[in-house]
């Protein structure tokens, strides 16, 4: 028997008024997402549902962690992640997405699938650059990292022109 999906929020046969719905997103509900860019994760979701005559505003709030690469070392680590996001259903006689955050979907619609707009907001909710905590990075990337970035010593003190680049140095520019 196939579960229902948790994700469908009833359309038609909402009263109206406010309307409070929560959700726990794990390792599963980013298993199910094709091409997912996080795998594993755990986050808390409150869904505030103002329903008016011809429109349903929809309060995303979002606290948890993600399970990302760091930036700076490539260990994963958990990202603390929180967000506050607005979407609206207008009620009309064409389905149509409007704008990001505006859809126009029929009175007769009896559910609406938030799924997508989870997903989305969770990862618009991940920054830019994912970096461990000071300190929390992996010692030996850091230490292979920083020997990288050490200015290296010439031992040859010759001021000798690398041979491929030689050829530059005969080139005339104009002058004007």
């Amino acid at each position: 028997m196939e579960k229902k999906n948790e994700f469908l929020i009833p359309v038609s046969g909402l009263a109206l008024g406010s309307h409070a719905f929560g959700y726990e997103i794990d390792n599963d509900f980013f298993a199910g997402m094709d091409y997912s860019e996080v795998q594993q994760g755990k986050v808390h979701v409150d869904l505030d549902i103002d329903r008016q005559e011809t429109m349903l505003t929809l309060h995303f709030d979002l606290e948890g962690s993600v399970r990302v690469p760091c930036d700076r070392c490539a260990d994963e680590f958990d990202q603390p992640i929180e967000s506050h996001q607005d979407f609206f259903l207008k009620l009309g006689t064409e389905n149509a997405q409007e704008s990001d955050d505006v859809a126009v979907v029929s009175p007769e619609l009896s559910e609406y699938d938030i799924r997508p707009l989870v997903y989305e907001y969770i990862i618009l909710a991940i920054p830019m650059h994912r970096v461990h905590p000071e300190g929390e990075c992996n010692p030996e990337v850091i230490a292979m990292l920083n020997q990288e970035d050490a200015p290296v010593e010439d031992d040859d003190d010759t001021d000798e022109i690398d041979p491929r680049w030689a050829a530059l140095k005969d080139i005339k520019l104009n002058d004007k």
